[in-house]
Parts: structure tokens; sequence; C-alpha cells
């Protein structure tokens, strides 16, 4: 036996016994869930509740004084950037859901709401609940992403989040440099053995305060799956590969490594965000660059999902901190409106091509029965916390104890979007 591989095998015999919480990740099975935080306040009359002019008062839009609402299946949009590409080709794939009152004009409540379901701070994000909530079966090592946004976690989960995805490589193969092994992959695997040994002594050390005995824990947690971030190391393109082709947004960036990191089985649920949408100004033009370069992204991510072949697990996930008022101001934008629109897509289900909830024409919420999902008059008015509750249970986490420490108190109703 070669020294070096002695030295290891006596190290490994020497390891000292560490709680069960550290067993492997085993394969998650489930749903992905991907989520787009448009951060800033989109326009939904530009996008997925168009309004249209009406005769003698103020313009709602200025695309509408020459153009007509359209229509793909069952899903009305606005003639506005490169919508039709989106919805003519995505149609199938959408449920839209109109009317949510968000609560508030204020951009950190209305993320905050957007993301967690309560205006309050406090609750994780749906991607981080969820995460978590699966966590528990498939301890993962990188189980949520995040490109930031909303990400609070709750102390649930430890949140990945990636601000520079040219280093990631080489941050998941340190022992590689420009393509080339900088030393040798055994002596890296001793490196390995002999951190997890000190990790392990330092957690089992029975003075070591609860401060440090967390971080010490971090530290040993991340450095035994270490190694399973692998899969992801090996399928990940290249710097100059990393853009994808044809795409110039960051969003389809964001898109392209949260798939990987889908496909490579590290990672259950990721958040990407598009920002530049505080329109108080120029509203039109400030609009449509960020909106078709979401359509764009939301295109490439269903293209690259199909590629890797996790398109029919994959569950998207599109909303704002709230929408944009109904008539421009005197600088031709306009301010902050607390009724806007979520857009959840899937493919090859049941409930999708179809509205939920609307608004009159003025852009106020319109109620809905909550056994059918009908508009209706003096039915319920859709709030973020509806949506919220509704995900839970449709992902399968709403009876999840953990979950469950999150309630939504303020709500008596609850509905199935997905019939």
């Amino acid at each position: 036996m070669k020294r070096r591989s002695l030295f290891k095998a006596t190290l490994l015999s020497n390891l000292p016994i560490i709680n069960s919480e550290f067993a492997n990740a085993s394969e998650f099975s489930g749903k992905y869930l991907l989520s787009i935080q448009v951060d800033g306040g989109w326009d939904v009359t530009l996008f997925c509740d168009p309004k249209e002019n009406i005769p003698g008062e103020k313009i709602i839009t200025n695309w509408s004084e020459i153009k007509t609402t359209q229509e793909a299946g069952n899903i009305k949009y606005a003639p506005f950037a490169n919508n039709a590409k989106l919805f003519e080709k995505h149609h199938k794939k959408m449920l839209v859901i109109n009317g949510v009152d968000f609560q508030t004009n204020a951009h950190g409540i209305g993320v905050t709401n957007s993301w967690s379901g309560r205006t309050a701070s406090g609750y994780p994000s749906l991607g981080a609940l969820y995460a978590a909530a699966e966590n528990y079966s498939t301890n993962s090592p990188m189980p949520y992403l995040s490109f930031g946004g909303y990400s609070f976690a709750a102390n649930l989960i430890n949140t990945t989040i990636i601000n520079n995805p040219n280093r990631l490589k080489e941050i998941l193969t340190p022992q590689v440099k420009s393509g080339v092994n900088t030393f040798d992959n055994d002596y890296f695997e001793l490196i390995q053995t002999m951190l997890i040994k000190d990790g392990i002594n330092k957690v089992n050390d029975i003075s070591s305060l609860g401060g440090n005995y967390e971080r010490r824990k971090a530290y040993l947690e991340s450095v035994q799956n270490f190694n399973k971030l692998a899969p992801l190391a090996d399928i990940l393109p290249t710097d100059a590969d990393l853009l994808p082709k044809g795409r110039k947004g960051d969003l389809s960036r964001q898109a392209q490594l949260a798939l990987l990191s889908f496909k490579s089985g590290i990672t259950i649920s990721a958040d990407l965000v598009q920002g530049a949408l505080d329109t108080h100004s120029n509203n039109d033009d400030g609009q449509e660059n960020p909106l078709s370069d979401i359509n764009d992204s939301i295109d490439y991510i269903w293209e690259y999902a199909t590629e890797l072949g996790i398109a029919d697990r994959l569950v998207l996930f599109i909303g704002s901190d709230f929408s944009r008022t109904p008539y421009y101001n005197s600088a031709n934008g306009k301010d902050h409106w607390p009724i806007s629109s979520y857009i959840i897509m899937e493919n090859n289900v049941n409930y999708t091509n179809q509205v939920i909830g609307s608004t009159d024409e003025r852009q106020n919420s319109i109620g809905i029965d909550t056994n059918t999902n009908a508009t209706k008059a003096s039915g319920t008015k859709l709030v973020a916390a509806h949506v919220h509750q509704a995900m839970r249970s449709y992902l399968g986490i709403s009876e999840d104890p953990l979950v469950k420490k999150f309630p939504f108190n303020d709500i008596q109703e609850k509905f199935n979007f997905y019939i």
C-alpha cells in the first residue's frame, strides 16, 4: 500500500463517532421549484392583465391607443414588448392569477409579502420553506439556491447565494486551475480527510459553547458535503459557455445555473431575480426591456429544462412586489399600485391555460368564489397569502410540522387553484 493510502486509511479508521444527521444524501424525486422575483414592481397592464383605455378618461395604456388585447388559448395578454412570443408559445403551461392585493405600496413590504405570503417580516420565502421541508429526507448539500432578492430562510436551511457565476467552478474544484490539476487528487482527498477529522473532534468537544458549536457543525457539514457537489462540477460549462448561447440577459444566466443544479440532484429550489422595473418616469420605455428579458428567459428555461430532461418536474413561480398605477403621471411614469398578478407555470398538467382572479377596467380587484374560483363580485378578494397557501398545498408541504410553524392566520379561506 502506498504511504499516502495507508495514512488516509489510518485517518478514516480513527474518525470519532458523529451524529447521524450527517448521513449521505438520498436522491430527490419530487418537483423542482424555480421562482422569478421581478424586483421594482412590474406593470401587469402591459403584460398578463391587459387594460384598454376608457373613452373620455385618462390614458391607462399607450398601446391600446392603436392596438387591442390579444389572446393565446384562454389567456389574454397585452400586445407589448415581445409578449406574443411568450404567450403564444407557452400559454398551455400557464396559470395566471390576476387581481391579487399585495396590501402595500412600499417596496420592502411588497417584496416580503410577495415571496413569503405575509406583510410582516419573519416568514421564510416559499423557496426556502419548500427546500427545508423536502431536505429532511434528502439531506442535499445545496438545497436552496438564491441569486439575491428575498431569500430569508428563518434558520431552517442554509441559503447558497451566487453573486459571481464565473467563480463557481473554481469553488467546486479548488484543486484545478485553468483546467489543470494543481496538485494530486490523492493529496486533495487526504486534506479533506484531515479536515473532517479535525471538524468532528471540534463538534464533539463538550466544552464548546452554543455559538461555537453551531459554527463548527456548519463547517463540518460543508467539508463532509463537499464531494456531494461533484455532480454539479462535472456538468457545469466552462466560463465561456455559462451565458446561454444567443441569450444576453442576466436572468437567463441565473436560470442556466439553477437548472444545472436541479439536474445534478443537489438543489431543490432556486430564486432568480430581475430588477430595474421601478418606473416612476417613462413607464413604457422602462418596462419594455426588462419584460422582454423575462419573456426570453422563461422561454429559455423551458427549452433548457427540456434539454436536461427535467421539464416535467419543474414548477415556475413568477411575481413582483406589486404593480403600477392604472394611469400615467406627469412624467409619463406610473407609481406604485397594490393590485398585481402571479404566474405559475408547469408542463403537461390540467390546471394551466387558464386565468383565475380578475380586475375591473380601472385595475381594482374583483372577488372570486372560494369553491369554483369563478369571478364573483361578493366573493373573496385574493391576497398573497391565499396564493402561498395554495402553493404550499400543491407542493405537498402544507402539513409538514416545520411549515405549520408559519401559518397564515389572517386568512380564513383556502383556495385550490390546481383544478
